[in-house]
């Protein structure tokens, strides 16, 4: 039997501006910004922002647009989950010994409900980060996001296959296992926009 479902979406902008009381101890590395994004059934989307020198003025002035569509009941988990900021350092230097990983300055969590809570649904914001470091002054993170929930609903066909299952009714006809938006994965595209 055929079936339509409902499904939202969303346009979320984060700028990632600027950032304070960053302390590294060899300043012959780059300072960067990684981002998670979850999106349903512990699944997450990881966002790095530009490297910049540590010697330099901590200022990334860079924006991420993120475009994602799901399952009413998708959304709703989204909405109560949290998008995780991390602030990292990585060496210039290259080893042939150890792999060209990057070190937790400090490590921030925002709720998605702050967002969808404030008004406009935008907010801007310095948010203080957690470190490994004692006795030092906690890194801040400066960010400004913005929500916009479109009016209109997407419509889904859906139909059963042989087995009884629910399918989306597209080309593939088998493709909802793990692609299609009704299997609850979120599609988010990440647009890289420098101010």
């Amino acid at each position: 039997m055929d079936s339509l479902k409902a499904l939202s979406s969303l346009h979320c902008e984060l700028k990632i501006m600027s950032a304070k009381n960053i302390q590294v101890t060899n300043s012959n590395g780059y300072l960067f910004v990684r981002c998670y994004i979850s999106t349903e059934k512990n699944k997450r989307v990881r966002i790095d922002s530009r490297e910049i020198s540590s010697n330099e003025v901590v200022s990334w002035n860079e924006a991420f647009a993120l475009n994602c569509i799901g399952a009413n009941q998708s959304m709703d988990m989204m909405i109560h989950g949290k998008i995780v900021l991390e602030i990292r350092w990585r060496s210039n230097t290259i080893s042939l010994f150890s792999a060209s990983s990057s070190q937790l300055l400090g490590r921030a969590e925002v709720c998605w409900r702050d967002i969808f809570d404030s008004p406009k649904m935008e907010m801007e914001r310095w948010v203080m980060m957690k470190s490994k470091k004692k006795d030092v002054k906690a890194p801040s993170l400066r960010i400004s996001m913005k929500i916009e929930v479109p009016q209109s609903v997407v419509l889904v066909e859906k139909r059963k296959n042989k087995k009884g299952e629910e399918r989306c009714a597209c080309c593939h006809d088998d493709c909802c296992n793990n692609t299609c938006v009704d299997s609850e994965l979120f599609v988010i595209g990440a647009a890289l926009d420098a101010f």
